[in-house]
């Protein structure tokens, strides 16, 4: 793989899961009840810890599966059938983000609002936790380790951009065009954790091939 295309694949990875418009609608949920100044500051703090957690995260992913013995096929596996998971719920109504928003509307600070549910894990859950852990264990040198960390602030990028214009987007897409985009989005995740665990049992396959030949 080159290194465009693997940023194009990373990229497109963590913006499926992070859904940036799919997400929309519960951010201005969760701050409609705060001034203009203070939802800006709500965006701005989980942003923040969003996508410095991610960073984070892939940094030290390899030492991480390292630390706790698990093989990248095997976090592969279990990454892709946490992805289904995930997608399933987005298709079915996304109970588990209305659930978040839920408990969310009990923080009365923006800092506590920031840090959950809207960093964590609206915006930085298992899903994107997993995925960037496998990109980083799939990353071939340094460029490919600094393009994947430029793909994950990008999609950082984006989100700050769509709470900005949270109210205009919502505006044109309205809150069913809003589903409608994070159904078709689940639908990308779905196929990502079937490629995910395709992937991971392919790999363990042609071990043990190799080990009975």
């Amino acid at each position: 793989m080159d290194y465009v295309s693997y940023f194009v694949t990373a990229f497109t990875t963590i913006f499926v899961i992070v859904d940036p418009p799919g997400n929309i609608p519960f951010f201005i949920a969760l701050t409609e009840r705060f001034s203009h100044e203070e939802r800006d500051e709500v965006s701005k703090k989980s942003t923040l810890i969003a996508c410095g957690l991610l960073l984070l995260i892939t940094i030290v992913g390899d030492h991480l599966l390292k630390f706790f013995h698990i093989s990248i096929e095997s976090l592969k596996v279990a990454g892709g059938i946490l992805l289904f998971a995930i997608a399933v719920d987005l298709l079915l109504g996304s109970a588990r983000k209305e659930m978040y928003a839920k408990r969310g509307l009990k923080h009365i600070d923006v800092d506590s609002l920031a840090a959950f549910p809207i960093a964590l894990p609206l915006y930085t859950g298992p899903g994107a936790i997993t995925a960037s852990i496998v990109l980083s264990a799939e990353a071939w040198d340094l460029i490919s380790k600094v393009l994947l960390l430029v793909a994950i602030i990008f999609v950082y990028l984006i989100v700050r951009f769509t709470h900005i214009y949270s109210d205009a987007i919502i505006g044109i897409l309205g809150k069913s065009g809003s589903d409608i985009i994070a159904r078709i989005m689940a639908i990308f995740l779905a196929a990502i954790g079937v490629e995910y665990v395709f992937s991971g049992l392919e790999s363990e396959f042609e071990k043990i091939l190799k080990i009975r030949t």
